[in-house]
């Protein structure tokens, strides 16, 4: 016959194991879970540059993994993120391969859509091109000024899905701005907006409405790409792809062609994905 004592000493292990178990299954349920915050109402549209002056009321989300802040505003027509990088890694990272926002119906099963936001260098003439093609009007003065320095910083944004195609680079459409974005002179805030509405009406738009929950999925770092045209890209429509006719070419294409050589190094940084649940504002 066993001693109680030895039955308590067999019974500790299996208890101590049942609630060892227990944990890691919270612990596992914890990790995969997405976080979920709210988007603040923007009672005006958000200046883009990269300063927070209109983000302290907002509520305020720490990736533990990535060391980036984020903070969510929204009206009726866009939503804009505020990322504050804390970690030196992910200021690189972001550096280096811009961000790609994807958004789709929290809970939903569509597929995510949206943008990346990256900035490159261009020549003055690709610059000239650029602005030109988004409206501008500009007199031999200034292209003579600007050619007078030989590369130029300049924003793009590519619409991408979430099987990678893309096209791009976007332009202003009638009543509606592409999506944009800013940061500090340290790199290390950033502020985006992106568009409220169809990814198939506004090209690089989450789809997303006022009062209701979206999923965002944050993606920067990783591999650099130095090809953003692909199949679908050169098969979409003028209006969204901005596809040059006589050229053969897509303006991804020619507009990559003029970047400078070591705007696209073909080194890999850390790679990051960060999954959000924002409840949008209402609007009203």
């Amino acid at each position: 016959m066993k001693s109680p004592m030895s039955q308590r000493s067999r019974a500790v292990p299996v208890r101590f194991a049942l609630l060892f178990g227990l944990a890691a299954i919270a612990a596992a349920a914890g990790a995969g879970a997405v976080p979920a915050v709210s988007s603040s109402r923007a009672a005006a549209p958000l200046s883009l540059d990269g300063r927070m002056d209109e983000w302290t009321a907002a509520d305020r989300f720490v990736d533990a993994k990535s060391g980036i802040e984020a903070a969510f505003q929204n009206d009726g027509r866009d939503l804009y993120i505020l990322l504050v990088a804390r970690t030196p890694e992910a200021m690189r990272a972001i550096e280096a391969t811009g961000l790609t926002i994807l958004g789709r119906p929290a809970g939903g099963r569509k597929p995510a859509r949206g943008v990346r936001l990256q900035t490159r260098q261009i020549t003055p003439d690709g610059l000239i091109f650029w602005r030109e093609s988004q409206g501008a009007v500009m007199t031999e003065a200034e292209k003579a000024e600007l050619r007078r320095t030989p590369r130029h910083p300049v924003h793009v944004a590519f619409a991408v899905e979430a099987k990678g195609s893309s096209y791009g680079p976007l332009r202003r459409q009638p009543g509606t701005n592409p999506p944009d974005f800013a940061s500090s002179g340290d790199g290390a805030i950033y502020e985006y907006r992106v568009p409220l509405a169809s990814p198939a009406l506004v090209p690089g738009a989450i789809d997303g409405k006022p009062g209701a929950a979206v999923r965002v999925t944050l993606e920067w770092g990783g591999r650099i790409e130095t090809n953003l045209s692909t199949r679908s890209s050169r098969e979409s429509p003028d209006s969204r792809s901005g596809y040059m006719s006589g050229t053969g070419r897509t303006w991804g294409q020619e507009f990559l062609d003029s970047f400078d050589s070591m705007s696209r190094p073909s080194e890999t940084t850390k790679k990051y994905k960060l999954d959000i649940d924002v409840r949008l504002a209402d609007a009203r």
